[in-house]
């Protein structure tokens, strides 16, 4: 009698696995095809019986199945109150949900799913939940992939552009293949950790720190690029009046997860449009500069102190008025020929007027910038020898290249 119990037990308990393996499988399909979270989830909840949401790293609500109710006090206590990023196990919320943490590369963009459920007490349930959350960690791995891409690939544009300069319409064609928009106005910062300035683990904790960095700034839905430039963090955000108070809360999160690294910043509160993003990475370097020589033991803003600072100050408006009218005459030229008697006139001028020092930076001849020079003085119906008519060039050369 009791041998056919325990057989009928075990084939109880086989036909339990075997409809799970079979529900595991059909899931696994689902998740391989590609399909939407919400669809993915309405074939979960179907199998469990109860509802089923995804939050992101922010506690932000990702999906749900079809029939779930929004609980906005559960979205608002995960998105303001659960600390998600160092979640490793999972936790009953309001004794009516559960929270697992999705398994993934990187804890900063992992997701989360949530049963309406406390946890399982049957086996057969608790095995059934545990291999749905692992699934779901397969399709979430692919999430982190396109995310981790997106911003990889934003990242490598800006720090393609450092490394070898274009010219401004390639460029400005690059950045709107990638959806941004040249026009928009930016403002920058930019971070380094001093404590492992001399040591070769600073590239590393600088990818970590930047990590940080991209999570904080999604967290308050502020858009950011960042990119690594000369081993520190670059960021260049959307023009926000609240930069200044918003760094120095940035400086508190980061201290609060590396405690035993010093990171300083610097950034500048003048915005130019992003076609003009190297301008603004300038100002930030210079004011994390400071920072660095200061041990300034808060974020160190941009104070202009070179005469280029200061042309930095003129509105836009004012600026390419007087540029266009002192340079129109080169603009009107085709764009090859534009660029070669600017990039003269740039170069002249930041080499103290001296032909010679200008055309070996140019890797032309001596003769062949003498030739240009006196070009550009007949297009623009001025001579560079007369002090009115140089005052006038190369403020407006100056103004260019700041406004241009």
């Amino acid at each position: 009698m009791l041998h056919k119990v325990e057989n009928a037990i075990l084939a109880e308990e086989n036909e339990q696995l075997s409809a799970i393996m079979d529900q595991n499988l059909a899931i696994s399909k689902y998740i391989l095809a590609k399909q939407p979270d919400d669809q993915i989830l309405n074939q979960i909840t179907a199998m469990l019986g109860v509802d089923a949401y995804i939050i992101d790293s922010f506690g932000r609500l990702k999906a749900k199945n079809s029939t779930a109710d929004i609980d906005e006090e559960l979205l608002a206590y995960t998105s303001k109150d659960l600390d998600l990023i160092n979640m490793e196990e999972p936790q009953t919320l309001f004794d009516r949900y559960t929270i697992y943490p999705l398994k993934t590369i990187d804890k900063l963009t992992r997701r989360f799913v949530i049963f309406a459920v406390i946890p399982a007490k049957k086996s057969a349930e608790d095995l059934l939940i545990s291999n749905m959350v692992n699934l779901l960690s397969l399709e979430s791995l692919q999430v982190h992939i396109n995310v981790t891409n997106e911003r990889q690939r934003k990242s490598e544009v800006f720090e393609t552009i450092i490394a070898q300069p274009i010219a401004k319409e390639s460029f400005a064609g690059i950045l709107k293949l990638n959806g941004l928009n040249i026009d928009d106005q930016y403002q920058a910062f930019a971070v380094d950790e001093a404590r492992s300035q001399n040591t070769g683990n600073h590239q590393f904790v600088m990818h970590r720190v930047a990590d940080y960095i991209y999570w904080y700034f999604n967290k308050i839905n502020q858009p950011v690029i960042l990119m690594n430039w000369n081993f520190k963090i670059f960021a260049l955000v959307k023009e926000t009046p609240d930069l200044p108070d918003i760094l120095p809360n940035l400086e508190k999160f980061l201290l609060a997860h590396f405690p035993n690294e010093r990171n300083l910043i610097g950034y500048t509160m003048y915005q130019k449009s992003l076609i003009n993003f190297q301008q603004l990475l300038d100002e930030a370097d210079k004011a994390l500069d400071t920072a660095k020589n200061r041990q300034l033991q808060k974020p160190h803003q941009y104070n202009p102190q070179q005469v280029t600072d200061v042309l930095r100050l003129v509105p836009k408006k004012e600026a390419t008025i007087f540029v266009d009218a002192v340079l129109q005459p080169l603009f009107e030229l085709k764009v090859a020929d534009q660029e070669q008697y600017l990039s003269l006139l740039m170069t002249f001028f930041s080499s103290n007027e001296s032909i010679a020092k200008a055309a070996e930076t140019l890797f032309i001849h001596r003769n062949t910038a003498f030739y240009r020079l006196q070009k550009i003085e007949k297009i623009l119906d001025m001579d560079l020898n007369n002090a009115d008519d140089n005052e006038k060039i190369r403020l407006a050369i100056q103004l260019y290249e700041i406004w241009y």
